[in-house]
């Protein structure tokens, strides 16, 4: 639920609930004059039962006041009628004219009564001292004129009384509820805003302080629980970049530690060749002619090196352009293999190609294609230990790929270097640095993975290591 909607039902809970709670109490106050509730049953039978009794008092009252008023100046009539009342646990009061002839109750005064003229029932009566008193009142006159009253009040049917005994519990009940629900609600919206504001506060210190080395979630679909995820989210990004960041920069220092070491021994070399030339140490021709080749050599080597750092380079952070098209691969192979057949049989190389019949196009850029190749070749012919050594080249179908293979009679690597091997700068034997840039085979997996295939190498099983890269076929790429 969003904090909006959450926000709205607490205000809306705010306003419900009093109105809830009144339209209750009216409801009770309603029961009263119903049948169908213990507290109106209850109220109304004793109502009914102090009426029974007190409107045949009450009558008998009025039938003296009309045929018999001399009773109400007879002391024996009010001592007789005193202890009726008392059974009775009501009040009467007798006026003529502004004079209280009786009263049963002597707190009750003429200034607590109704004036003449007001007769009939008033549930709500007359309040003497802390009491209340529904009042029963019958207007007549006296044989000599004169105005007169009966009262008959009764405080236990008064409503007044019930009203003064329920309505503070309701009106109490009813703050209580107000105050309870404002806690409640506050208390529930609070805790679902401020503890991921808390979440998030942590979260902040921890990245200030320079550790993102943690988490935070949140179950919460609300804004706030959005919030939680995109921030653990930057989190992430944050740290993959700085580790991005350190990695590139340990591979910067990596590749100038290694061109510092690759370069050095042949600026050396280089260098006291041709301080042996300065010197006159070459003192015939075919010396100086073995000084200057060697120089050259080494020479040939600094600028291969360079060549190779300039294209993996450009090749680790995506700046160098490809043009693929769709190719014959098996025409592309055996016309490469052509071409540099004569240098392989130089160095005592044989070279076969086994392929599937027909043709299968594949996407690739040529001149890419043709650096894979001549870095995997060359690689085994640089390590290869005996004579004459033999590459095969073999290509097999894998659904929309196609399988490339160089297998070789070397002497293998271990298996732990099979993990490495395509890794910058890495050299499966460290005394042989000055036998090449270590970055043949790391070029040749960048341009693989850019052609969007794999590359990775195999022991054979007798001896000798396999090579093995893929390719996608293009579109018009089936085998016929």
């Amino acid at each position: 639920m969003s904090i909006r909607k959450r926000l709205f039902i607490s205000n809306a809970a705010m306003i419900v609930m009093p109105i809830i709670i009144i339209v209750f109490i009216i409801f009770l106050l309603s029961m009263v004059y119903s049948n169908g509730s213990f507290i109106g049953t209850h109220f109304r039978q004793q109502w009914q039962n102090n009426d029974e009794r007190t409107v045949e008092l009450f009558n008998k009252l009025q039938k003296t006041a009309s045929l018999n008023q001399e009773k109400f100046l007879n002391k024996d009539y009010f001592e007789s009628l005193s202890e009726q009342l008392k059974r009775e646990h009501v009040e009467v009061v007798i006026r003529k004219g502004n004079n209280v002839l009786f009263s049963s109750n002597q707190h009750i005064s003429n200034g607590d009564l109704p004036t003449f003229g007001n007769e009939g029932y008033n549930p709500a009566g007359a309040r003497v001292g802390e009491e209340h008193y529904s009042i029963r009142q019958h207007d007549f006159y006296f044989k000599d004129g004169i105005q007169g009253s009966i009262f008959l009040l009764d405080d236990s049917a008064s409503f007044v009384k019930f009203a003064r005994t329920f309505f503070p519990i309701l009106f109490g009940s009813l703050i209580l509820s107000l105050v309870l629900t404002n806690v409640f609600l506050s208390y529930i919206v609070s805790r679902s805003i401020l503890r991921p504001v808390r979440q998030l506060s942590a979260a902040s210190e921890k990245i200030s302080s320079g550790n993102l080395n943690f988490t935070i979630k949140s179950k919460s679909k609300d804004e706030l629980g959005q919030l939680i995820r995109s921030f653990d989210s930057m989190r992430a990004q944050l740290k993959e970049s700085l580790e991005v960041r350190d990695k590139y920069e340990n591979n910067r220092k990596e590749i100038i530690a290694n061109i510092s070491h690759d370069l050095k021994t042949p600026i050396t070399s280089i260098l006291g060749y041709v301080e042996g030339l300065q010197d006159g140490v070459a003192n015939s021709d075919d010396k100086r002619e073995q000084y200057l080749d060697t120089i050259r050599s080494k020479a040939t080597y600094m600028n291969r090196l360079i060549e190779e750092l300039a294209l993996y380079s450009k090749l680790d952070v995506n700046k160098l352009p490809f043009h693929f098209e769709s190719v014959d691969i098996l025409a592309f192979i055996k016309d490469y293999l052509e071409e540099i057949n004569e240098e392989l049989i130089e160095k005592d190389v044989q070279i076969s190609f086994n392929a599937i019949k027909g043709h299968a196009n594949v996407l690739i850029d040529r001149d890419k294609l043709i650096r894979v190749m001549e870095n995997i070749i060359f690689n085994s012919v640089k390590f290869m230990n005996k004579r004459p050594g033999k590459i095969t080249i073999s290509i097999r179908e894998q659904e929309n790929m196609i399988k490339v293979s160089v297998s070789d009679n070397g002497p293998g690597v271990s298996q732990d270097d099979l993990m490495s091997i395509f890794k910058r700068f890495y050299r499966t034997d460290p005394a042989r640095s000055t036998g090449g840039s270590g970055l043949g085979l790391a070029i040749a997996s960048q341009i693989i993975e850019a052609h969007g295939g794999e590359i990775w190498a195999e022991n054979m099983p007798m001896e000798g290591l396999r090579v093995n890269f893929t390719l996608k076929k293009s579109e018009d790429g089936n085998h016929e």
